[in-house]
C-alpha cells in the first residue's frame, strides 16, 4: 500500500525548507510517499535545468539535498521524532540527467538507540540506480533540539516529536 507521508512542518514557525516546503518559491517542493510493503519512503522529481551542475546533469549538491530529505522523512515516518543529520555518504555511480522523472527512495537499515541509518538511492527514469547514499541521524534530547532550533518554535503540537 502506498500512502502520502504528512508534512508536519507546514505550520512550524519559520518553516521554509528548500526541499519540502510547498510555499518556498525557490525550493523543490518535494512530497513523500511510504510503501509499507517495501518498508521504503520515496519521492519523485523531474529536475529543472537551473538545478544542473555540468550541462544536462543534476548538480551533486542538489542530489545530496534530495537524499538528505528522503532520508529524514524515511526516519520520521517510522519514529515520529525530529532527528539531525550527522553524516551523509554519497556514491555517484553515473550522471543523473535532467530529462525525465527520478525516483528517490530510502529505507532504514540501522537502528542503535537514538542513532538511525538510512540508505537512499536516486533512480533514473529507466530504472538505473545512479546514486547511492548512506545517511546517519541522531534523535537528540528535547532540550538539545530546542536549543538548536529555538525553543519558541515548539508549540504543543510539535513537542510530541521531541525525544525526552
Amino acid at each position: 500500500m502506498i500512502r502520502k507521508v504528512e508534512n508536519i512542518f507546514l505550520d512550524f514557525p519559520g518553516y521554509g525548507c528548500f526541499a519540502c516546503d510547498p510555499n518556498n518559491s525557490h525550493g523543490l517542493k518535494l512530497e513523500f510517499f511510504a510503501d509499507d510493503e517495501k518498508g521504503e519512503v520515496f519521492t519523485k522529481i523531474t529536475p529543472d535545468g537551473h538545478l544542473q551542475g555540468f550541462p544536462g546533469i543534476l548538480h551533486g549538491g542538489i542530489q545530496c539535498a534530495i537524499v538528505d530529505e528522503v532520508a529524514f522523512w524515511t526516519m520520521f515516518d517510522k519514529h515520529k521524532k525530529i532527528a539531525l543529520t550527522t553524516n551523509i555518504g554519497m556514491e555517484f555511480i553515473s550522471p543523473v540527467g535532467l530529462s525525465g522523472e527520478l525516483t528517490v527512495s530510502g529505507k532504514i537499515v540501522r537502528e542503535e538507540g537514538r542513532k538511525i541509518g538510512v540508505d537512499v538511492r536516486i533512480i533514473s527514469p529507466s530504472g538505473k540506480v545512479c546514486t547511492k547514499s548512506s545517511v546517519d541521524y541522531i534523535i537528540p534530547k528535547k532540550q538539545v533540539t530546542m536549543r538548536i532550533m529555538g525553543k519558541e518554535r515548539f508549540t504543543p503540537k510539535f513537542t510530541q516529536y521531541l525525544e525526552d
